[in-house]
């Protein structure tokens, strides 16, 4: 992975993007503001005379001291295993340097030194390297920052590096610490299965400016109707600003809206910032293009912390009958609609699509898939072309109601192997419209992927293509997918759905989901879930060892295990708990890839099974009944539980333990005294009671009848 793009030190402004179907491109730049023009502005919550606040000066950057950064006389304070080694003249100028040489492509040493950082906060950092004969298919030698919790990976930010043989280079990237506090480590390295020389140098780490990102809820892609007026925006910040601002104390923070047309203000309000929100009633307005100046305040100091503009269109809704047939359409609490009715993605990260893996898709519960391969589907014994043979395809998954999440993922200029050439197109934007056009009509198609995990430094490109796809086909969303979970509200206005993928199992010691949880917080402190964000989440399925131990056999039984059932139904059950509203499942391929060939006849009945009870659960995620309350009282380790009601007012309880170990926790469920455990990991203690117990990821159902 490589840098985000280094903070602007001004304030940009940006006209309003002349399209009804607008999309806002989020805009995240460093904190400071203007002086405002002096005025009482009141609304039915607050009065502010905004004539006393003042801009908060911007702090200095922190530097955390980092043990040894230059390697002058040794390299004490870094790690060295086998292939690295001081270099007293290996350094740059002839200085000291850090040396590792790797000949056995099988090698992943890695040389690391703690450091100690503040949460919630971005970091610039990085290192000079040079590399001799670096070969292989990743991108060489550098440096990264990864955190970790309870020995338990959570997060990190990846330079993209250097190879072949270059001269010392500069390689430095972006990341963003957990809001908790976690162990921070650097660590210089080669990518796995390279071989070559590479030497290290002046390593650093600096605090980057704070950033507010502000984006918009509702109206869903900034489009409002003539007669409401209602408006909610996401507000969220990353980093510490001045002595006694608590960031993580939305209810000290207001924000003042002017809605401006051109040079006219039509709206003047300030509004609290509540629980990362910013709710606002701007009232009746007139057709047109407008423009939201937000400007983010700490009462308490009287300080004017960040100013933004987004964009916001006023439009009439189009009539129902323009809305075509093969729509999707995501409602006001985050549900997918398809044919006026909520749908609930059950589905699987696929290649290419068979008629030997639909006939395996028949009579399970999976209703999608997302083909890697979509701009090429082509069945193998078809005598069509080009578009004609991919539309065959999405004939017969449409044939068997399968949708599909149309991959275009890969048209962006810095992805490897990305299309030179589509049907007579060549230029990238030109490309995407043309996919766009040939298959927004099919009724096969449910959304759009558009990203694959892009890096935070490119999320402006997302942007830019979110646009363009919401404007060639406004009737169906965009979904895009990232691992990078504390830097996710950089890329809030680059999707209409968003999409994490954690993948916690790796080996023996895999006994915990935190690092879903950790997607789960991140994804909820970015966007929500409670307001009309869908999240339609990519748990896991597949054994690592696919990727890590490749074709060896010994090594892949050794050092890596498959996801069990249980683990695969946890992971799912915890995350429709914390508001995931779509399962796409992480892969269907993997599943016959080496080296074990014969994993997929036992391990398929699994992942089938598996989707089954999320499938049935759509009925209730989807619901919009009121459920009962639970409370949990955690007697040992991590539960969490939430309650869900059908429109039959029927109950599902959803329990998650977050492992390792023993989870044990009361449940108190009121009204609610005949529920009966599906998986066995609750027992009844009398009235409204029961008590859930479980090891490691485990997790439970209680139903009623």
């Amino acid at each position: 992975m490589a840098e985000h793009p280094r903070p602007t030190t001004r304030i940009r402004r940006f006209s309003a993007y002349k399209s009804v179907l607008l999309v806002v491109a989020m805009l995240s730049a460093n904190l400071s503001v203007p002086s405002m023009q002096a005025q009482t502005v009141a609304t039915a919550a607050l009065s502010v005379d905004w004539q006393v606040y003042t801009t908060l000066e911007r702090k200095a950057a922190l530097k955390p001291d980092v043990t040894n950064p230059a390697f002058d006389t040794d390299a004490k304070g870094w790690g060295l295993p086998s292939g690295f080694a001081y270099a007293p003249n290996g350094g740059r100028n002839g200085t000291g340097g850090l040396r590792y040489e790797r000949t056995d492509s099988t090698l992943y040493p890695l040389s690391k030194s703690v450091v100690q950082l503040l949460p919630n906060t971005r970091y610039r950092f990085g290192a000079w390297i040079k590399s001799e004969n670096v070969k292989g298919d990743e991108s060489g030698a550098s440096i990264c920052l990864e955190f970790v919790t309870n020995e338990k990976w959570v997060g990190g930010a990846y330079a993209h590096g250097i190879k072949g043989t270059r001269d010392w280079t500069l390689i430095e990237t972006i990341g963003t610490t957990p809001a908790e506090p976690v162990q921070a480590t650097l660590t210089l390295y080669m990518r796995r299965g390279m071989t070559g020389t590479a030497w290290f140098d002046d390593v650093f780490i600096e605090s980057e400016a704070a950033t507010w990102s502000v984006y918009p809820i509702i109206p869903r892609r900034s489009v409002l109707s003539p007669g409401n007026g209602a408006i909610t925006l996401g507000s969220y910040v990353v980093g510490k600003l001045g002595d006694g601002v608590s960031w993580a104390d939305p209810e000290k923070l207001i924000c003042r809206l002017q809605l401006r047309e051109g040079e006219d203000v039509v709206r003047d309000l300030t509004a609290p910032v509540r629980n990362g929100r910013i709710s606002a009633d701007l009232g009746p307005l007139q057709t047109g293009d407008y423009m939201i100046y937000a400007t983010l305040a700490d009462p308490e100091h009287q300080w004017l912390l960040a100013e933004k503009q987004l964009a916001l269109s006023v439009a009439t809704p189009p009539d129902a009958t323009s809305v075509p047939a093969n729509a999707c359409r995501i409602d006001a609490k985050g549900r997918a609609l398809v044919n006026g009715k909520p749908f609930l993605p059950v589905g699987l990260y696929f290649g290419s699509i068979q008629p030997k893996d639909l006939a395996r898709l028949k009579d399970t519960a999976f209703n999608c898939v997302m083909p890697y391969g979509s701009l090429h589907l082509k069945f193998k014994d078809s005598e069509k072309k080009g578009i004609p043979a991919v539309r065959e395809v999405l004939d017969a998954c449409h044939a068997q109601d399968i949708k599909i999440l149309y991959s275009i993922k890969d048209v962006f200029p810095t992805i490897k192997n990305h299309p030179k050439s589509w049907q007579g197109e060549t230029e990238l934007d030109r490309i995407v419209t043309k996919v766009v056009e040939s298959f927004r009509d099919h009724p096969a198609l449910l959304a759009w992927y558009t990203c694959d995990e892009l890096p935070a430094r490119e999320a402006d490109m997302l942007i830019a293509r979110n646009r363009l796809v919401n404007r060639l086909d406004p009737h169906h969303p965009t979904w895009s997918v990232f691992y990078q979970f504390q830097d996710l509200s950089l890329y809030r206005d680059g999707f209409d759905i968003l999409g994490v993928d954690p993948y916690p199992i790796s080996n023996d010691k895999s006994q915990s989901m935190e690092k879903v949880r950790v997607s789960m917080d991140a994804s909820e402190r970015a966007i929500g879930s409670a307001q009309g964000i869908p999240l339609w989440v990519v748990p896991q399925i597949f054994n690592w060892g696919v990727y890590k131990a490749r074709d060896d056999l010994a090594k892949f039984k050794a050092n890596y295990r498959y996801p069990t059932e249980v683990e695969m139904r946890s992971m799912s059950l915890y995350m429709a708990l914390r508001g995931a509203r779509g399962f796409v499942f992480y892969s269907y391929f993997d599943l016959s890839r080496p080296p074990d060939k014969g994993q997929f006849e036992w391990r398929w009945p699994e992942v089938c099974r598996m989707a089954k009870v999320v499938s049935d659960l759509g009925p209730f995620l989807l619901s919009d009944a009121t459920a009962p309350s639970v409370a949990v009282t955690v007697e040992e380790g991590n539960v969490e539980a939430k309650a869900f009601k059908d429109d039959q007012g029927k109950v599902r309880v959803l329990v998650a333990g977050m492992g390792p170990d023993t989870s044990r926790a009361e449940l108190t469920i009121p009204g609610h005294e005949d529920l009966r455990s599906q998986f066995g990991g609750c027992t009844p203690l009398g009235g409204d009671r029961y008590r859930f117990e479980g090891v490691n990821i485990c997790s439970d159902i209680l139903i009623s009848e």
